[in-house]
């Protein structure tokens, strides 16, 4: 089930305040599903999976990644 939360004022990676789209869906592949879609381009990417890791990935708007990083769980 997807849910989407619009937000009129967040901060982006690079630093600016934009409007923002969260979007959460949880399916078979992964457990949790979290996107985030910011008005000047930007993106963040989480994914939480049955075994507990998390993938995490934060692209600037200029399409540098700020981030990118798998967390086993322990």
């Amino acid at each position: 089930m997807m849910t989407v939360t619009h937000f009129t004022a967040q901060q982006a990676p690079c630093g600016k305040v934009v409007e923002a789209d969260d979007y959460e869906d949880r399916d078979d592949e992964a457990l949790l599903t979290q996107e985030t879609d910011y008005g000047c381009g930007c993106v963040s990417i989480q994914h939480q999976y049955h075994d507990g890791s998390v993938a995490c990935k934060v692209i600037h708007h200029n399409g540098t990644v700020l981030k990118e990083e798998l967390l086993t769980a322990e």
